[in-house]
């Protein structure tokens, strides 16, 4: 009876030891990435792609990762903040320390779009020199040469909450997309937009390479499966995590950093994406 107690007691902590480790130990996934509309004077040019904070507070432990990885540009594909329990403080102090290791480019995911505390986060934002690509574009200048870089608002505001209209999703992306790329001067053109969801948009429009965030890698994922749910794809999503290249497009899909409604990952660590402009498209 004691050695099954023991054992009880040894495999809870266990447990609980696997699920804080599942839920704060922050992983880096590095890609290269290939197109030949990329000037040579573009290669080595590094991105780090941050996604789906919700609140949640590293303390140092996430800037000291940052800073080692020594980004060119750091691009936020949205949710910041958290609207059910939203803490502006902690976006506005992390990004804070960011903006110290590279210019950020931001856009909004739905948890922005539905608090009401998104205008004191925008105000805080532009303080610091961020860049807010909602429905904007601009051109990014890197040693002589230029790429584009625009950004897509989510869409939540469309809808009263719960409502997943995936087909209205889609003609507000198009048009908004539309407009910007047809304004641009860019040859090569980088697209931030918080959903993965909407890629056949994105490859329509011939957008070159997006960033997006939103599906939290599935929650939990299941080794040799993938991500179980994921927000508007539903069960086993399609676009949760990595680098998709679909026709002449290319989507990389952050699995975040944070936890929204179910509080727990589960085969499914914190990331960091880190993209560099150099030779093949490789996982590594």
């Amino acid at each position: 009876m004691k050695n099954n107690c023991l054992f009880i007691i040894i495999f809870i902590f266990a447990m609980i030891v696997f699920f804080i480790w599942q839920n704060s130990s922050v992983v880096v996934s590095k890609y290269e990435y290939k197109n030949s509309k990329l000037s040579i004077n573009f290669n080595g040019f590094k991105i780090l792609h941050i996604s789906d904070l919700h609140n949640k507070n590293f303390h140092e432990s996430l800037y000291k990762k940052i800073k080692d990885i020594n980004p060119d540009i750091i691009i936020i594909t949205g949710d910041l903040i958290d609207r059910r329990r939203t803490r502006v403080d902690i976006a506005v102090d992390f990004v804070s320390q960011i903006v110290n290791v590279a210019p950020v480019y931001y856009v909004s995911g739905n948890h922005e779009q539905l608090s009401t505390s998104y205008d004191d986060l925008k105000e805080e934002l532009v303080k610091l020199d961020v860049h807010i690509l909602d429905n904007e574009y601009m051109v990014l200048n890197h040693n002589g040469e230029r790429i584009g870089i625009m950004g897509l608002a989510d869409p939540a505001l469309m809808y009263t909450e719960g409502n997943n209209n995936n087909d209205r999703n889609r003609i507000y992306a198009e048009n908004n997309l539309k407009r910007l790329y047809e304004n641009s001067v860019t040859e090569f053109n980088i697209l931030l937009s918080h959903r993965p969801e909407l890629f056949e948009v994105y490859k329509n429009i011939n957008i070159d390479l997006v960033f997006s965030g939103h599906a939290h890698g599935g929650q939990i994922r299941i080794p040799f499966i993938g991500g179980i749910l994921s927000p508007n794809q539903g069960f086993f999503p399609k676009y949760s995590e990595g680098m998709i290249t679909e026709d002449n497009t290319t989507l990389v899909v952050s699995r975040g950093l944070g936890n929204s409604i179910f509080p727990l990952r589960i085969f499914n660590r914190p990331e960091l994406i880190v993209v560099e402009f150099n030779g093949e498209v490789i996982k590594h």
